[in-house]
């Protein structure tokens, strides 16, 4: 059936504007007597490119004429707004084919939006000569183009009044019912057609309320009268079903009802209802409940519980035996939900699992039986077995379940499943369980040559809920995500509850080599990270939760159950990078570079027993290109596993205690370094980066100020490198220690600023003498594509200036990015462009001999 929508689209656009065309061509035309422009028209967009429908020249070939929007005028009216361009348009907007058809000069245009606001159209003026003064028309070219809008919307909804009331036509006459309308102040009473249709009279006849209440029978008429009254004069509105007899002396059941409406002073203005005949209804009705009472007489006869539900899941009919076991009433649970008989999570699940049904047609119960769970009026649970069915009633669909209590025989195995294999908060299965079933599933698979799909889902705050709401509100949320989460994954995948705060989402069917190029994860994956499931209400309150998910497909020949689990865990980490919602699918690759997660984990810490990490210096230097300082950076050269990237081993480290240890070599060798460089004459500081681990520790400061004064080294030759993230950490704790350490002449350095969380109110309080501008907004220097990135670097280097610190950029490689940042003001620069990382060696060796030193450098510009 066709729909209109309450505003016009572009298809609408098109055709109200094909079907008024002469009018509006009028109206272009009287437009263009005082614009008196070359060509004026009315386009519609359609996608990327404008389709002219109508001009002011209603003899102009231009109708139908279609361009693209891509670099014309057109494109910046509808992404900006209207605009004027008073001469030279071909220059400006070369790619603009149709301004060289027309040879244009000067152009003017408007958009045509709906009430949305959506940009449906264009209106559009040009000039094969240059007009100094057409943007004096841009106003009245605005007004202009709202106007058509307006009346475009007008012709709209007098298009869809038309055949709205068409359709309330077809349905009345469809529905068998018509409507009835009374005026006191007149007292005229109007039917519509299908009222009299019922009434079996003719329209032309004239209709009173006396007349028209003397078709009911006796027995109903004086109880119309009095519902009539008082609509009529206390505004009490009826709905009643009646016996009338029509003018060919037929009886018929009709449903009638009233409602009024009011006067300006409160007195009754409009008295109107509905007519609608339910003779067969009433007829369908009759005949059911003969049906009915013969069938609950078989149905009281037999030892099981039987119940039919219509497909809202609502209880029509029930037997003795139903009432005996549930302990209710037959009349309890008439007309009750379904649910009432049913414990969580099946009572929440129920319609969605009916639903699902309607639509797929698919369920694991019908038609077989099935053990589950039940509930008494009592509030005790059995367990019963249940065979459930369809059949149709009258044409109305319905389902008939036969139940058996099982209570008693199952009440010992019950007792342990319930404590062994399912989560007591959500009622999942639990890891137990999903231990069993995947180790089986891995068997079958391995012996098949299959490949299985499992993923982790983990929520990323859970913690906070409980530390804020209590652990209460927590299972609460657990609950509900449970829920949704069973729900999503349908009849492909298992749901279990693994750790207190994550679930094991594992696909029934396992997977040929083959058939992977055709399984697509991402369908499971995008489904279980839906936003929606996430949104919880507690205590009345929507609290924002999320989940990150680890998802990978597995050869269960080459890998086992704690291997398969480790993998898991380690993609959920991954994926909490990208949190909220992160995602990482692990493929044969991942797992690879899983086994090197776990060889960096196993040698980091021997490693560092075994001397084998060292460290790196890049120099930095000032806007004369003086070295200043160096910043030491950690290398690993492991003996089995060659060089290890700092960006594979950092994170691993951070893990754990272990980046202190990393911490604590650095410092000591770069402390080596300065003393090294002390005795060579060299007046140069060193940068060494301080984990959010490390700062906080209780002897950091003491452990600092000794290894300082073991090797004599001047405190402020020691720069501490704090990343964002480990200042807004403790902020309280990190402060005490940076403010202890700065009397002493330490100085602070913020790393990779802009790319983390960091108060510009703890930058304020903080003791720190350098922001550092993170490489990834440096890169962007001088690119095509730097808008942003320039901006940031530019609010960096004049935030510096604001908070008197020294401003330093990290990553340059090329002499434009090292002008630009010096004509910003950036007073220090690190990079490639002046040397990569060397050894403290390198550095004794040549520093002054690759770079002059600040003297030199003031000695030369002197």
């Amino acid at each position: 059936m066709h729909s209109f929508k309450s505003v016009f689209n572009e298809d609408a656009f098109l055709s109200i504007v094909k079907q008024h065309q002469v009018q509006i061509a009028q109206e272009l035309a009287a437009l263009n007597q005082q614009l008196r422009a070359d060509q004026l028209f009315l386009g519609v967009r359609l996608d990327e490119q404008v389709k002219i429908l109508v001009t002011a020249d209603s003899d102009s070939e231009s109708e139908g004429i279609s361009y693209s929007l891509v670099g014309s005028p057109c494109e910046q009216v509808m992404n900006e707004g209207a605009c004027s361009v008073v001469k030279d348009v071909q220059l400006k907007y070369p790619r603009d084919k149709a301004l060289k058809h027309f040879c244009a000069q000067a152009y003017l245009g408007a958009g045509i939006f709906n009430e949305n606001e959506d940009n449906i159209g264009i209106l559009v003026a040009l000039f094969t000569t240059p007009q100094p003064h057409v943007s004096q028309w841009l106003y009245t070219f605005t007004v202009q183009a709202k106007l058509f809008a307006a009346q475009i919307q007008k012709y709209y909804l007098a298009r869809r009044t038309c055949h709205q009331l068409a359709l309330l036509e077809a349905v009345s006459d469809i529905s068998n019912t018509g409507a009835w309308e009374y005026y006191p102040a007149t007292n005229q009473l109007y039917w519509s057609e299908q009222t009299y249709r019922i009434h079996g009279i003719s329209k032309e006849q004239p209709m009173t309320p006396e007349r028209a209440m003397s078709f009911y029978c006796e027995d109903s008429r004086e109880q119309i009268k009095r519902d009539f009254n008082l609509l009529l004069n206390k505004g009490l509105g009826y709905k009643e079903e009646f016996q009338i007899v029509d003018n060919d002396g037929q009886k018929k059941w009709v449903r009638t009802s009233g409602k009024v409406e009011l006067g300006v002073n409160g007195e009754p203005k409009r008295l109107y209802g509905a007519f609608e005949d339910i003779t067969e209804l009433k007829q369908a009705l009759v005949i059911s409940e003969e049906r009915a009472a013969r069938i609950q007489n078989i149905l009281n006869s037999i030892n099981d519980a039987v119940i039919s539900i219509d497909t809202d899941g609502i209880i029509r009919h029930c037997n003795a035996v139903a009432s005996r076991i549930f302990g209710f009433s037959q009349d309890e649970l008439i007309s009750q939900p379904v649910e009432i008989l049913m414990p969580e999570p099946y009572a929440t699940n129920h319609k969605k699992y009916m639903v699902h049904y309607e639509n797929t047609g698919n369920a694991k119960i019908m038609g077989v039986g099935r053990q589950l769970p039940a509930i008494r009026k009592d509030g005790s649970v059995f367990q019963m077995e249940l065979s459930l069915s369809e059949s149709f009633d009258m044409g109305e669909k319905r389902y008939v379940g036969v139940i058996r209590d099982i209570s008693e025989r199952l009440e010992a195995q019950d007792t342990i499943y319930n404590l062994a294999y399912t989560d007591s908060v959500t009622h999942l299965r639990n890891s137990q369980w999903f231990q069993q079933e995947f180790q089986d599933l891995l068997l079958r698979a391995a012996v098949r040559n299959e490949y299985v799909h499992a993923l982790l889902l983990d929520m990323d705050n859970m913690a906070q809920i409980n530390t804020r709401l209590g652990y209460s509100n927590g299972n609460k949320a657990l609950q509900v995500i449970a829920e949704k989460l069973l729900f999503t994954i349908g009849h492909d995948y298992e749901l279990y509850k693994f750790t207190s705060d994550s679930f094991i989402v594992l696909s029934k069917r396992t997977f040929k080599k083959q058939e992977l190029h055709y399984f697509e994860p991402a369908l499971i994956e995008n489904a279980l990270l839906n936003p929606r499931h996430f949104e919880i209400e507690l205590e009345g309150v929507q609290w924002p939760l999320s989940a990150s998910l680890g998802s990978a497909i597995f050869d269960p020949q080459s890998q086992n159950f704690e291997r398969i689990i480790s993998v898991l865990e380690l993609s959920v980490k991954r994926a909490k990078a990208s949190a909220p919602f992160g995602l990482c699918h692990v493929s044969n690759d991942g797992i690879e570079e899983f086994d090197r997660y776990v060889a960096i984990k196993d040698k980091l810490k021997p490693a560092i027993e075994n001397d084998e990490l060292s460290i790196v210096l890049q120099p930095q230097v000032n806007e004369y290109g003086a070295l200043t300082s160096f910043e030491a950076l950690v290398r690993w050269h492991s003996p089995e596993l060659g060089w290890v990237s700092p960006s594979d081993f950092i994170p691993i480290a951070e893990e754990s205690h272990v980046i202190c240890d990393i911490g604590n070599v650095v410092l000591e060798k770069s402390l080596r370094a300065i003393s090294m460089f002390i005795r060579k004459g060299l007046d140069v500081s060193i940068a060494i980066n301080i984990s959010a681990r490390q700062i906080i520790l209780p002897d950091f400061s003491t452990s600092l100020l000794e290894k300082v004064r073991q090797y004599a080294i001047p405190p402020q030759l020691l720069m501490l490198e704090l990343t964002e993230t480990a200042l807004v950490m403790d902020i309280a704790l990190v402060k005490q220690t940076m403010v202890e350490l700065s009397r002493y002449g330490f100085r602070f350095s913020v790393d990779d600023f802009g790319t983390g969380y960091s108060s510009l109110a703890y930058l304020k309080e903080l003791p720190i003498s350098e922001l550092k501008i993170d490489k990834f907004f440096v890169d962007d220097i001088c690119e095509e594509n730097s808008g942003k990135a320039s901006q940031i670097v530019d609010a960096i280097i004049e935030m510096s200036k604001a908070l008197k610190v020294t401003c330093i950029a990290e990553g340059v490689e090329t002499q434009a990015q090292v002008n630009y940042l010096t004509e910003r003001g950036c007073e220090r620069f690190q990079g490639y462009y002046f040397s990569k990382p060397l050894p403290a060696k390198h550095w004794l060796e040549n520093a002054l001999m690759r770079f002059p030193t600040r003297k030199q450098a003031l000695s030369k510009l002197l």
